[in-house]
């Protein structure tokens, strides 16, 4: 597997090139719900699990981390991440979902992440491929749920993206973040059947989000971009 590099000297130059981006191709980034992130709770590890509906998803995760002042790691398609190298320095590592063995050394890596610094925060999309929004069910891999079962503590988000055409030139990104609560006899399941959890409450995100947009409910919606 690949393991992350990260330089924060390039996580800054490359913050300045990807706002820049964001405001050419972006009408706005707008996110609902950003003080979980901001008031997170301290000495817990953040896991950060999102729908995964287009090539700029891991752009965005990027841009709403450092919003938040996150110190984050993201788990990348392993065919991807040799595509783009330099995102390690960014905190991305590989994973090969389709192989066990190669998947369990990216599991095991993540929880060294956590657990070597408990302020770090780590995305996932667990969907594992880009797939329409509003595709139903959501099928997630059991990578997220496995790390989430080892943690003795961490804290979990759901976090749903949208990409929309809305009278402008430009598309807006609306985000709709949510804090996840499995109880002790949740993390007693088996990993597939807390994915199935995980997965309802992400999809149930993604619906809220849809009707907050389609009836113009925007207000509780903080414009980072």
């Amino acid at each position: 597997m690949l393991k992350a590099n990260k330089n924060r000297w390039f996580e800054k130059i490359y913050a300045v090139y990807n706002r820049n981006l964001f405001n050419r191709r972006f009408n706005s980034l707008q996110v609902s719900g950003l003080k979980f992130l901001k008031f997170k709770e301290e000495k817990t590890p953040l896991i950060i699990y999102a729908n995964h509906s287009s090539w700029w998803d891991g752009l965005t995760a990027f841009q709403i981390s450092r919003q938040a002042g996150l110190d984050s790691f993201i788990m990348m398609e392993e065919k991807q991440l040799k595509k783009l190298r330099l995102f390690r320095k960014l905190g991305a590592f590989s994973v090969v979902r389709e192989n066990n063995r190669e998947a369990l050394k990216s599991i095991n890596y993540a929880i060294q992440i956590l657990e070597q610094n408990p302020i770090r925060t780590l995305w996932i999309f667990p969907q594992g491929e880009i797939s329409p929004n509003d595709a139903r069910p959501l099928r997630f891999y059991n990578g997220l749920a496995r790390i989430i079962k080892r943690l003795e503590k961490c804290s979990v988000i759901s976090l749903a993206m949208r990409y929309e055409f809305l009278g402008e030139y430009k598309p807006d990104i609306f985000v709709k973040i949510e804090k996840v609560d499995l109880s002790a006899a949740d993390l007693k399941l088996k990993p597939q059947e807390i994915s199935d959890i995980l997965a309802v409450k992400l999809s149930d995100n993604l619906d809220e989000l849809k009707t907050e947009i389609v009836n113009v409910n925007c207000s509780n919606f903080e414009r980072i971009c």
